[in-house]
């Protein structure tokens, strides 16, 4: 490799050889010896190839029969280890010589040039195929063909096609192909012309001739010569074509071989050794496929039936190949190359490579046992039995699907060849490998589900299952042994087999491979073989690629085989495609390599300017291809990454002149942003360090002051659009004073302060730009809602600010100031009606109790609409919405009953204060909904249901009896609206989470259904603190099948001893009922059926450890954006105390009843990271205890007065206040039964306590009498202590009498408690 390979790597031939190695340069040891090593060890991704082995055991001359043959015996390459070892030797590749440097006569020229040569190259290696000569699709195509399995064809492109070949005229010659067949033929051709590396049209193409020619074959006799089908030689043009570019897959490679072997099977012998060939490059692709390992053995045994006619082995292998074509020669020679030892080699490497498929392993295993024990029986030893032994006790420690056919197998085995010991024998193994057989158990739920995906061909839900299957078999514990490496190495490959194409699932099974590299030290993998097939897969993935390249050079891959990597990376076009970050990404690893290369220990000149060369022309190349698909106003990288790698090379050449000549020409593309001159000043000072500390700087008595790190920072700050100067000011102070003299310090003091005032001025005008712009788009929004529906749109903007509006009579009074004045005699005509009694199991009825009463007078007010529809019923509650544009009011009134507003409908079309309003039923117009995520408000709610009409209300229930609930009402204006609604059941609001959406009915209500409910679920209790739910599984799965199981965890993680189970049935869980009073791990279990807990008033939930160690924030590899966060914790790091607790916490108060602690979290944590939430709706507050003590103090002012719960004022408190704090009282009944007005909602419930007063004068009742000593009456509860703390103890004889209203309230407070 030279230096002009690396100039345009992206059109250099992968497959041109690089130059003989320069004899100017003095290999050092080190290099050396890794070279060495590499060509010893090259693994197989790097150039998979068969290896040569022989198949007999015997030379070629002893082999032989007839010398026309040994074409045939040098084809067979068959590796006879039961694990192949498949790889090439290193390529013998050369250091970049100094002569290719004379060749750069400019930077400007040498693309140019390289893509010359290239083309060159393309124009001129195109191969043909013995046998198989081009055809118009092979010229078309550009491929190169042939058995082989190399690589060689990677380098060329469908782009050369020659002009004077009209696609329009392929497969003319094939009739098998119907007119619209042949045109598709030809379009895909053409289109593959201009776009070789569009993956779908190649599988079209594919698939289109494949079909065609089965259709071909199948309707010809078996004894035509199949080579002359006009459609083989296309067939095998395409095939080859994207072979070039892809990896085939399992599928296509199936295919593939179907298609040869029907060929093989009608022609002479030789043909059988390219479908050889075929099948060891599948496999090795595609290692863990039972499909093609099987197909492969069953062909190589067809072909030793067909040669010797061994009927044993027909019987014991089913589905054979049925070949007749062969003469007599044919046999002979077939039966020295395709020997048993050969085909039953081949059996024992499939058994080997696909061990570990726990769900197909058994079907190469159990034939190729059945030919071993066929074997054994007709030559029984001693050695024979023990070998056989071993096969089966390995193949028992071993999980698998078919673990009791193995067990079976192996009962029967011993009790023919030693059953004299078979109690024993069969004791032991039971034992020694029932851990493999709980191995399976515990999986089983898996395999089952993907069996049934793949067989039902859902895809979505396969790589779903494959997904949760690898993260759990991920989390299985090492310490404990539960964790096999190659069980999960092996279902990586699996799901792999099935997204082949799927480049995060690439990089999942990457990064796993490395953790277990470089965490647990595992030598037995190759990283370069898994991603040798990656890149194949994903060649677009610049990730996979920057890794592949990393891997070769961690592992002393020889250079040239690196660049060569590189070259494939960046020549096919498809990074290109992926956008420009993939490229990148290659070309940063790229010249990483390449810097580092430059400066290891003993490194020539002549790397280092190979490397400056290869980095400046990735730089090149970069810009090149920005300005290709962005245009001329392409800025670059806005990280600079690889301009930062060429600055890096300088540094450490010590070129520091030109390093800073980079540094300022990335100031017109970088230098707007404050971390681009916080890097350019680190820079500087580490170059002053170096210089002023240097050897002939440390003898001199004064250092040189960092200047030109003050000239950065200075003229950093005259930059008007820079986005955070306020950094860069408090950096240049700071810097000033610790290195700069008193002129310089006084000169930057003034520059600071200048730049101050201009960013203040700056501040303030995006602050009203964005202000202004926030308007605009808020009045456009409303715009574009009224043009879509003037009718309605005015409606929902009213039903929006009904919560955030004080609605106000005609007088200017509020509604509670207006119904606080009602006058005496009102308030005893209204007590006089009161009845009797109520039924006390009456039941609201919202859905048939409300109406709708539109077109009503902006200025009407609550009390208003109330005493208009009095004389209807009982009014439970209403809701009132002004429409500012329309100067209309909309109102929503809940009756006691239907009777009431069907009653209320008669006053449609009345006058009411000079308008004709509209009164109209609300039945069928509310939905119910639930599942919704926690954190979800009424605003939520409204955007996600807004879209199926307008909303006229949306209810929470109460939360101060159950902090477990859920689920609100949302009551649309129409019933059409409701309707509509009901089709957002089921969608997806979150992780896992579906909508539930259902028409409110409570006459259709059902019982709550699930594994609570139905007995399903177990409770066990005193569990030990250890056990995992692996474990667990494992201990209960035997009664029954395991839907679900969890085990309680605290703060730290740890298990709270106790879990749940859930099984599929009733029935289960009660046989699970076994395990009362039984032990495990050591203690006594108590099982019982789990029942439902008594519901929570009060809800606690612990987010973080309050004394967990806090990291400091520093600065990290001198980057300063990891220095730049504020407000760092403290570090505790032992239990706080209590007086730190209280200092850490903020109560609220007034908080509704209907917030749980989820929205409280989303509301609190803006302020700082909580430790844990107290929510007490049962006293309408909350309490949060933060982990900073300093977040705590920005929390209580910054709630403090906060309105975005429900519109309420949020008031920051003590505990005290918040006991004193009584439950949330929801009386808005106002009709012709009750005289009590409401209190605002936001307003705090009083907490005084209410007594009767002692009158002066009045006589005791009771006991006691003359002399009698009276006593204050004793405190109740701790409540009534408290209380009487805050009022300041009990009456006294100061007290002012009471008035008869006064008591006439307290009267009715009683009643009402009653």
């Amino acid at each position: 490799m030279d230096i002009s390979s690396l100039l345009s790597p992206q059109d250099s031939p992968r497959d041109t050889p690089p130059p003989s190695k320069s004899t100017s340069k003095k290999p050092r040891k080190s290099r050396t010896t890794k070279a060495t090593s590499c060509a010893k060890t090259s693994p197989a991704s790097i150039s998979p190839q068969p290896t040569p082995a022989d198949p007999t055991g015997r030379s070629p001359q002893q082999m032989l029969r007839s010398p026309s043959t040994a074409h045939l015996v040098s084809a067979v390459k068959m590796p006879m280890e039961n694990i192949p070892n498949i790889g090439r030797a290193a390529r013998q590749g050369s250091t970049p010589g100094m002569d290719a440097l004379a060749d750069l006569a400019s930077m400007q020229h040498h693309q140019q040039a390289t893509r010359a040569n290239a083309a060159s190259l393309r124009s001129t290696e195109i191969y043909n195929h013995e046998g198989s000569p081009n055809t118009a699709v092979l010229q078309s195509l550009h491929v190169v063909h042939g058995h082989s399995p190399g690589r060689a064809a990677l380098g060329h492109t469908m782009a050369d096609t020659p002009s004077h070949l009209a696609t329009s005229q392929l497969f003319t010659t094939n009739n098998s192909l119907s007119d619209a067949e042949s045109q598709d033929a030809a379009n895909l051709v053409d289109h593959l012309t201009h776009n070789q590396f569009d993956y779908e049209a190649h599988v079209k193409l594919i698939s289109l001739l494949h079909r065609a020619y089965q259709s071909q074959i199948q309707g010809s006799s078996l004894q035509t010569d199949s080579r002359g089908y006009g459609l083989l030689r296309d067939l095998r043009a395409a095939r080859e074509a994207m072979d070039a570019q892809f990896s085939v897959g399992e599928d296509l490679w199936i295919d593939r071989i179907e298609d040869e072997e029907l060929l093989a099977m009608t022609l002479p012998l030789d043909e059988c050794v390219a479908v050889m060939n075929l099948y060891e490059r599948a496999v090795q692709e595609e290692a863990v496929s039972t499909k093609l390992w099987l197909r492969f053995a069953k062909w190589m045994t067809s072909l030793y039936v067909a040669a010797t006619q061994d009927a044993l082995a027909r019987e014991a292998v089913d589905s054979l190949h049925e070949i007749q074509s062969w003469s007599d020669e044919d046999k002979l020679v077939a039966g020295e190359v395709y020997s048993w030892r050969v085909t039953l080699n081949v059996w024992a490497r499939g058994a080997q490579a696909t061990k570990w498929r726990i769900d197909e392993s058994h079907l190469l295993w159990d034939p190729y046992t059945a030919l071993l024990l066929q074997d054994l029986e007709k030559s029984p030893s001693t050695e024979g039995v023990a070998e056989m032994k071993n096969h089966f006790l390995d193949r028992l420690q071993t999980a698998h699907a078919t673990w009791d056919h193995t067990f079976q197998m192996f009962s029967t085995f011993i009790s023919r060849y030693e059953n004299h010991s078979y109690e024993k024998i069969m004791a032991t193994v039971n034992q020694q490998c029932a851990a493999s057989k709980a191995a399976y158990g515990v999986r089983e739920i898996f395999e089952l589900g993907l069996r049934r995906a793949h067989e039902s061909g859902d895809k979505a839900t396969q790589f779903n299952i494959f997904s949760e299957y690898l993260e759990w078999e991920t989390s299985q514990s090492r310490r404990k042994h539960a964790f096999v490496f190659e069980l999960l190495d092996t279902l990586y490959q699996r799901a792999l087999l099935s997204f082949p194409a799927n480049t995060e699932l690439w990089e999942a099974y990457f990064m796993f491979l490395t953790k277990e590299i470089v965490t647990y030290s595992r030598q037995d993998v190759n990283l370069l073989s898994v991603l040798d097939r990656s890149t194949r897969h994903c060649p677009g993935s610049g990730f996979l690629w920057s890794q592949y390249l990393l891997t070769a050079e961690r592992q002393g891959i020889a250079f040239p085989e690196i660049g060569h990597i590189k070259h494939k990376a960046t020549s096919t076009g498809l990074l290109e495609a992926g956008g420009l970050e993939e490229v990148l990404q290659v070309y940063v690893a790229w010249c990483s390599i390449l810097r580092r290369r430059a400066f290891q220990d003993e490194s020539t000149d002549e790397e280092v300017d190979v490397a400056e060369v290869g980095i400046r022309s990735a730089i090149e190349d970069m810009q090149r291809l920005g300005e290709s698909k962005y245009g001329k106003e392409y800025q670059g990288d806005p990280n600079y990454r690889l301009e930062r790698i060429y600055i890096k090379y300088l540094t450490q050449g010590r070129n520091f002149d030109t390093a800073k000549k980079s540094w300022k020409g990335l100031i017109s593309k970088q230098g707007d942003k404050h971390e681009f001159w916080l890097r350019y000043y680190l820079w500087e000072m580490s170059v002053w360090g170096k210089i002023s500390y240097s050897e002939t700087a440390r003898s001199s008595p004064s250092s040189p002051r960092p200047s030109e790190a003050t000239k950065v920072l200075r003229m950093a700050l005259k930059r008007p659009n820079l986005d955070w100067p306020e950094r860069l000011i408090q950096v240049l102070q700071y810097h000033c004073e610790d290195h700069e003299d008193a002129t310089e310090l006084q000169s930057a003091s003034l520059q600071i302060w200048e730049t101050k005032k201009l960013v203040q001025k700056r501040r303030e005008k995006e602050a009203v730009e964005a202000y202004e712009a926030a308007q605009a788009a808020q009045a456009q929004a409303m715009q574009h809602v009224q043009s879509l529906n003037p009718e309605t749109s005015t409606d929902s903007a009213v039903s929006f600010t009904t919560n955030k509006r004080k609605r106000e009579n005609g007088t200017g009074e509020t509604q509670e100031e207006t119904a606080s004045k009602k006058t005496r005699g009102n308030e005893a005509t209204m007590t006089e009606e009161v009845p009797s009694s109520v039924p006390s199991n009456l039941k609201r009825d919202r859905e048939n109790a409300t109406i709708f009463v539109m077109n009503l007078p902006r200025a009407t007010t609550d009390n208003r609409i109330r005493q208009y529809f009095r004389d209807c019923g009982l009014i439970n509650s209403l809701r009132l919405a002004v429409d500012e544009p329309s100067e209309t009011a909309t109102a929503t009134i809940e009756f006691q009953s239907r009777d009431d507003a069907n009653t209320a409908l008669t006053k449609d079309k009345k006058n009411f204060d000079g308008r004709d309003i509209d009164v109209q039923l609300g039945s069928g117009s509310t939905v119910f909904t639930t599942n919704f995520p926690p954190e979800a408000d009424e605003s939520w709610i409204r955007e996600k249901f807004g879209k199926s009409g307008e909303i006229i209300d949306v209810r929470f229930p109460s939360l101060k009896f159950n902090t477990h609930r859920r689920f609100c009402y949302v009551q649309f204006s129409t019933a059409d609206e409701a309707q509509k609604a009901t089709q957002l059941d089921g969608l997806a609001v979150g992780a896992k989470l579906k909508l539930v959406v259902k028409m409110s009915d409570p006459s259709q209500r059902h019982d709550r259904v699930g594994a609570l409910e139905e007995g399903r679920e177990i409770h066990i209790v005193n569990l030990h603190w250890d056990i995992t739910e692996r474990e667990l599984v494992s201990s209960f799965s035997r009664y029954g099948r395991i839907e679900k199981t969890k085990i309680p965890t605290n703060v730290s993680g740890k298990s709270k001893g106790f879990a749940f189970v859930v099984f599929k049935s009733a029935k289960e869980a009660s046989a699970a009922l076994e395990m009362n009073q039984t032990k495990l791990m050591g203690r006594t279990l108590t099982v019982e059926i789990a029942t439902k807990a008594p519901t929570k008033r009060q809800a606690t939930t612990i987010l973080r450890s309050s004394h967990s160690p806090s990291p400091d924030v520093q600065m990290s590899n001198g980057d300063p954006s990891a220095a730049e966060s504020p407000g760092a914790s403290v570090n505790h790091g032992v239990k706080p105390t209590s007086a730190e607790i209280k200092a850490r916490t903020v109560v609220l108060l007034n908080v509704p009843d209907t917030v749980n602690d989820a929205r409280i979290r989303n509301l609190a944590e803006h302020y700082g990271p909580l430790v844990k939430i107290v929510l007490r709706p049962d006293h309408q507050g909350a309490v949060l205890e933060y982990k900073d003590v300093t977040d705590a103090g920005k929390a209580a002012l910054g709630l403090d007065g906060d309105e975005s719960l429900s519109g309420r004022k949020i008031r920051v408190g003590n505990s005290k206040e918040l006991l004193e704090q009584q439950p949330e009282l929801k009386n808005d009944k106002l009709g012709p039964h009750s005289a009590k007005s409401t209190k605002s909602s936001d307003a705090l419930q009083s907490v005084m306590p209410i007594r009767r007063p002692v009158q002066l004068g009045a006589k005791r009742r009771g006991r006691g009498g003359l002399g009698s000593v009276s006593k204050a009456p004793a405190k109740s509860t701790a409540r009534d202590a408290e209380e009487d703390d805050m009022m300041g103890g009990t009456e006294t004889k100061d007290a002012a009498p009471k008035s008869n209203s006064d008591f006439k309230t307290i009267f009715l407070g009683k009643k009402k408690d009653e």
